[in-house]
């Protein structure tokens, strides 16, 4: 069977040094259908979609831009809080746009642990079901996000 070249040149884009520095894909070794095969059935199984977890990501955004730079209280023991670094990225699969490089950081301030997501992960949750390959900087784990998402 002919490799699809558009799956082709999406693969070619998730490597580290062609749209970002550390790529997308992390150290995962799977391929990038069985990355959203995985997550869209982890999704499934707590009984949420990527499209509801970008909306939820992209309000948390918007709540973490009024004290950008600062960090806010995002409620139960959540703070949360935007970076925002000069430049826009594509989209690894193509599609049309460029995204702010904004980062926001939510902290649990319970234990202290911290995750990062950017504009371009909201996209790519969306419009992908791509939530990144494990090890990437900017990966955000499903069940992680839908358990969060739900105490907030």
């Amino acid at each position: 069977m002919k490799e699809n070249p558009a799956l082709h040149k999406v693969i070619e884009n998730m490597k580290p040094g062609v749209i970002s520095l550390h790529g997308f894909m992390g150290k995962d070794s799977r391929s990038l259908d069985a990355i959203i095969e995985h997550d869209a059935a982890e999704l499934d199984r707590l009984g949420v979609n990527a499209i509801v977890i970008a909306i939820k990501l992209e309000e948390i955004r918007d709540t973490a831009l009024k004290g950008l730079g600062n960090f806010v209280n995002l409620g139960d023991g959540f703070l949360v809080k935007a970076d925002s670094i000069r430049g826009k990225l594509p989209c690894p699969f193509d599609h049309p746009g460029l995204f702010r490089k904004t980062v926001i950081t939510i902290q649990d301030r319970e234990d202290g642990s911290e995750f990062c997501y950017t504009d371009l992960g909201i996209h790519m949750i969306r419009e992908h079901g791509f939530f990144q390959g494990k090890g990437s900087p900017f990966r955000i784990e499903p069940v992680k996000i839908a358990k969060i998402l739900k105490k907030i």
